[in-house]
């Protein structure tokens, strides 16, 4: 099982990718950055948790225990993900590479990766309620 987790968090980063694209060609050219960082990350949010309920729906999570594991993965490959596209691969600074976690500069993105760690028990939960 958790090998089929771990390969949809790829599609989890199509999605995310694609979430970034229309967000920079659709709307934030007229909203500016913090908006449409704001209003992707919301997006982004009900874009997963769709996508977490057809996962648990097709595969479906056998335990608690199963679930924290697949979220405790996806956390860390989400934020392995991130660090190395943004540090390594563009070659950003650190500051450049956790700007998006600065809530107090109206950065959001940090409930992606715990929306991540805590989807998939989420919809366990959901899916054990009769």
């Amino acid at each position: 099982m958790l090998l089929k987790y771990f390969l949809a968090w790829f599609g989890m980063m199509i999605l995310a990718v694609l979430n970034g694209g229309l967000r920079d060609s659709l709307y934030k050219p007229h909203i500016g950055e913090i908006a449409a960082h704001q209003i992707s990350t919301i997006i982004l949010l009900i874009v997963f948790a769709v996508y977490f309920w057809l996962l648990a729906s097709i595969w479906p999570i056998e335990s608690a225990v199963q679930a924290w594991m697949i979220g405790i993965m996806w956390l860390v490959m989400t934020i392995a993900f991130e660090i190395a596209l943004g540090r390594f691969v563009a070659g950003n600074p650190w500051s450049r590479v956790v700007h998006d976690y600065n809530v107090l500069a109206g950065r959001v993105w940090v409930v992606i990766p715990l929306w991540t760690l805590i989807g998939p028990y989420v919809f366990f939960r959901l899916k054990q309620t009769p």
